[in-house]
């Protein structure tokens, strides 16, 4: 990944309206990123603790929540830096090595969610045959393709990034991503940006169109089969899981349409918050949706951590 280019340093720029509120941002980013390490490790924690949760959908959780604390690791620690610095500075190989890890984290995200879609479609719609579906072995063959399919894949992109030579060095964002190295080439990359541009969609747009129609079998099944409340429960479901999804999906397609929109003049402000969106929200609303909403997962962590559920008020009786 080593860069041989004449550019020994690359300089972020987009933090120069937002030192106005320096402090602010602090503030914010670092109670941001205390909230995603206490939450999501706690569930983390809780599922590997309880050998009752050593089930596909809390196995799957629990790689989510993983791979999350990851994300965010090669992300907050450098912003927290950034917006206390007076130049925002990195090497071609540190920002090659955050691209990585920025790029896995979403990917492997997406893929993980596209896992857990198909385990309550099994769930649902196979009920009888979802231990079979489902398997340990069945579980472990779909963990290490969410994780290693990735990996390989943007291992060999931005090793192959890092061989560019580069004539810029000035990164118009607050975090690395390939295009944003690539763009500072000297050599033509139209094969390169077009292959970004199918990875996008193999790991982003192929997996919301898989667990939509996940979902969308799940409801009919349950409006079918069920008079009881059983798809209310369904949709209680299905609702979280798309609302988080569709929230991170924005994130990566303002990315790709970020530069059709230059022209637009949005505020700066605006296209950096939506930059970072991906980032902040679903590594927060995660732990909430698919762990303490799960009654299993939430029974699990009230005894872990001594929680005594709240007492239903009673009437008085006079």
């Amino acid at each position: 990944m080593l860069n041989q280019s004449r550019v020994d340093v690359l300089v972020l720029t987009a933090f120069h309206e937002l030192h106005v509120l320096r402090f602010f941002y602090v503030c914010v980013t670092c109670a941001a990123y205390v909230l995603i390490v206490v939450f999501n490790a706690s569930l983390v924690l809780v599922i590997c603790m309880r050998s009752a949760l050593h089930q596909p959908v809390c196995i799957f959780l629990a790689n989510l929540m993983c791979n999350t604390l990851i994300g965010c690791t090669a992300f907050y620690p450098k912003l927290l830096h950034d917006l206390l610095s007076d130049v925002q500075l990195i090497s071609p190989a540190g920002c090659l090595v955050q691209a990585f890890f920025v790029h896995v984290y979403v990917s492997v995200e997406c893929t993980i969610l596209t896992v857990m879609a198909y385990d309550r479609y099994a769930a649902v719609v196979h009920p009888l045959t979802y231990h079979s579906l489902l398997c340990p072995s069945a579980v472990s063959k779909l963990l290490v393709v969410s994780w290693t399919l990735p990996l390989v894949v943007y291992a060999g992109l931005l090793s192959a990034s890092g061989t560019l030579p580069l004539c810029g060095s000035h990164v118009g964002r607050t975090f690395c991503d390939n295009r944003s190295i690539t763009h500072l080439s000297c050599v033509d990359i139209w094969l390169m940006r077009h292959f970004e541009l199918l990875l996008v969609v193999a790991f982003v747009f192929l997996p919301l169109v898989m667990i939509f129609c996940f979902y969308v079998r799940i409801l009919i099944i349950s409006f079918q089969l069920s008079k009881s409340g059983r798809a209310n429960k369904a949709l209680s479901t299905c609702i979280p899981h798309l609302v988080t999804y569709v929230s991170f999906v924005t994130s990566v397609v303002f990315e790709v349409v970020q530069p059709a929109l230059a022209a637009k003049n949005l505020p700066h402000s605006f296209t950096v918050i939506m930059s970072m969106e991906g980032f902040l929200v679903p590594p927060l609303l995660n732990p909430l949706i698919y762990g303490l909403k799960l009654p299993l997962i939430r029974q699990h962590v009230r005894q872990v951590f001594h929680i005594q559920p709240r007492a239903k008020a009673t009437t008085p009786v006079i």
